[in-house]
């Protein structure tokens, strides 16, 4: 997968990308809108090296996060009771989505990257609602960060209306069932995002060394 840009990595770069997309969602939802009328005619353009550290930089937040809430404790990082309690099917990244060396399909697999990450993006929002103090600031970061991917592949993809988002009916039932649970399992819960957030970047980071 090749970015727009062949120009050499800038130290500042890294960080204007982490900052471009600060406030360009709604904390509630993800509104078509807010993503496809981007007419800005300079809109930043950035090699596949700087796209590769964001996501670097966005595994190493989650894995921090996954060793906090567990404290450190390896069979609750590995613990996948909140999908047998809940039934969640989050997204991931299969065979036949374009995204791997074997049938690899760059339009398919940016379709599919930039899907997830929006439906990952109200599961960030209950993790961020359902944690305290310094845990909610780095979810919140967290958040951000995965906006900021969310605007980078959004640019590559041809056909922005083929981009699957979750409807504000989708969203509510979701929160519902998210937020009906008890205490004890909403830790779980939170846990297993964030595990299966980190399982599809590591898909994303791969496919973006494709050529």
């Amino acid at each position: 997968m090749k970015f727009l840009s062949a120009r050499d990595f800038h130290p500042v770069a890294f960080l204007g990308l982490m900052l471009v997309t600060t406030t360009a969602f709604p904390t509630s939802q993800v509104r078509r809108g807010d993503f496809t009328e981007d007419t800005t005619p300079n809109r930043p353009v950035y090699t596949t090296s700087q796209v590769g550290g964001l996501i670097t930089h966005v595994l190493w937040e989650i894995v921090e996060m996954r060793k906090e809430l567990c404290h450190g404790n390896y069979d609750c990082m590995n613990n996948d009771d909140a999908l047998a309690e809940n039934n969640l099917k989050l997204p991931e990244i299969q065979r036949n989505d374009g995204c791997y060396q074997t049938g690899y399909n760059q339009e398919i697999c940016l379709l599919k990257i930039s899907s997830g990450l929006l439906e990952y993006h109200s599961y960030l929002e209950y993790m961020k609602n359902n944690l305290k103090d310094n845990k909610k600031d780095k979810a919140r970061v967290l958040q951000r960060d995965t906006e900021t991917l969310i605007h980078i592949f959004n640019q590559e993809v041809k056909d922005l209306h083929k981009i699957v988002l979750p409807t504000p009916i989708s969203n509510a039932l979701l929160m519902d069932k998210l937020e009906s649970q008890k205490e004890w399992l909403r830790t779980k819960t939170i846990q297993f995002i964030l595990k299966s957030l980190e399982e599809f970047l590591k898909v994303t980071l791969r496919s973006t060394r494709q050529t």
